[in-house]
C-alpha cells in the first residue's frame, strides 16, 4: 500500500458504481469510464465499487475489486496516470508492457489505446489530464508553444520526491473533494486544478522535461511554485510548515532552503504579501458595509496594529486610506 495516499474509496461521495453484478460492473466501465470492454475473473462473490469526478482540465477516478479484471481503452485526448493503493497489475501499450505495483506506477500518453489489467483486490486511482490544458501550462511557463507531439515516458518511479509530491497533492485534493463540508470554491477548485497540472509536468518524463528543467533552473524550483501555488489558493486559511511539507515531498528546512536561494525570502513572507494584495483589494472595492479590522482578521492578522504597520510598509500608506477608494473613482 502506498503511504502517501489512503485506500477504501478516496472519493466515496462520488460513486459511479457500487455492485455486486458483474454485468452492471460491465456497464459502468463502458458508460462511466470510457472503456470499450471490459473482462472479469476470479471469486464468485463479486465485488466492485468505482467513482468518478471530472472537473474542467482533470478527472480524478478510483477502483477497486476483489477480482481480476481486463479494461480496454481506446485513444484518448488526455493523459492518464495510474496510481496503486492496493495490488498490482499491468497496462499494455502497443507491445510494452508495464508493471504497476508498489514500486511504479504507469502515464499513458493521448493518442494510445491500452489495456489495463489489475489482479485480484486491488485498488487504484487515476490522474487524467487533457492535452489542451497540459501544452496551455506548458506554453505558459516556457513561453512558447511545444512545438513538438508531448509524449511521455510511461514508467514512473512512485519512490521518486516528485513522483511522492504529485501522487500527495492529487490525494489531498481528492479529499477536499470528498469533504463532508462546504464545497471547494470554484477559485479554489482551478487553484488546486492548476496546481496538479503544474506538477504533473515536473513529476513525469516527457518530450519538454529537459525544456522545463532549463527553465526551473533559471528561476525557482518547482517545489517553491508549487508551494506559491498552494498559498495563492489558501491565503485565506492557516497555512502550516507541515501542509508544506505534505504538498512538496521534501522536509521543511529543504523549502526554506529553495525559497532562500530562488526568492530571497521565506514562504511565510510571500503570505504575507499575498494577504496584504488581497487586503489592499477587498478595501479598494467594499462598499463600505466592512472595517479594516474585518478585513485585516478576513486576510488572516490577528492584531490590528500588526496589520496596520504591515500594511503601510507595503503600500505608503495606511489601510483605512484604501478603504472604498473605488468609490471615489469616477467612471
Amino acid at each position: 500500500m502506498m503511504p502517501f495516499l489512503k485506500p477504501t474509496n478516496p472519493l466515496s461521495r462520488s460513486a459511479a458504481f457500487r455492485t455486486s453484478d458483474i454485468e452492471k460492473f460491465k456497464n459502468s466501465a463502458l458508460t462511466r469510464f470510457g472503456a470499450t470492454r471490459a473482462d472479469v475473473s476470479g471469486p464468485d462473490a463479486f465485488e466492485a465499487h468505482g467513482t468518478f469526478i471530472e472537473l474542467a482540465d482533470i478527472a480524478v477516478l478510483s477502483a477497486a475489486s476483489n477480482a481480476s479484471v481486463a479494461v480496454d481503452y481506446p485513444e484518448f485526448d488526455f493523459v492518464r496516470l495510474s496510481i496503486p493503493l492496493v495490488g498490482r497489475g499491468v497496462t499494455i501499450i502497443g507491445r510494452e508492457i508495464i508493471e504497476i505495483n508498489e514500486h511504479q506506477s504507469c502515464v499513458t500518453s493521448s493518442g494510445r489505446a491500452t489495456r489495463v489489467q489489475c489482479g485480484e483486490n486491488h485498488e487504484w486511482i487515476n490522474l487524467r489530464i487533457k492535452t489542451t490544458a497540459l501544452k496551455k501550462k506548458l506554453t505558459s511557463i516556457l513561453g512558447d508553444g511545444p512545438g513538438k507531439e508531448l509524449q511521455f515516458r510511461p514508467v514512473s518511479n512512485l519512490g521518486h520526491p516528485r513522483t511522492k509530491s504529485l501522487c500527495q497533492l492529487v490525494g489531498f485534493f481528492a479529499q477536499q473533494l470528498n469533504s463532508e463540508a462546504e464545497e471547494l470554491p470554484p477559485v479554489v477548485q482551478q487553484e488546486l486544478e492548476q496546481a496538479i497540472v503544474t506538477t504533473f509536468l515536473f513529476a513525469t518524463r516527457h518530450t519538454l522535461s529537459d525544456s522545463l528543467e532549463r527553465n526551473s533552473g533559471e528561476g525557482a524550483p518547482w517545489q517553491v511554485r508549487l508551494v506559491e501555488d498552494y498559498i495563492a489558493t489558501h491565503w485565506n486559511q492557516a497555512i502550516s510548515i507541515d501542509d508544506l511539507v505534505e504538498i512538496t515531498g521534501i522536509n521543511a528546512r529543504a523549502i526554506f532552503r529553495a525559497f532562500r536561494r530562488s526568492r530571497g525570502y521565506s514562504p511565510m513572507a510571500f503570505a504575507k504579501t499575498v494577504r496584504l494584495q488581497h487586503a489592499k483589494e477587498l478595501l479598494v472595492t467594499s462598499a463600505g458595509h466592512v472595517t479594516v479590522s474585518e478585513i485585516s482578521r478576513q486576510c488572516g492578522f490577528s492584531n490590528l496594529g500588526h496589520f496596520a504597520r504591515e500594511y503601510r510598509e507595503a503600500f505608503g500608506h495606511v489601510p483605512s486610506k484604501s478603504l472604498g477608494r473605488s468609490r471615489l473613482t469616477p467612471g
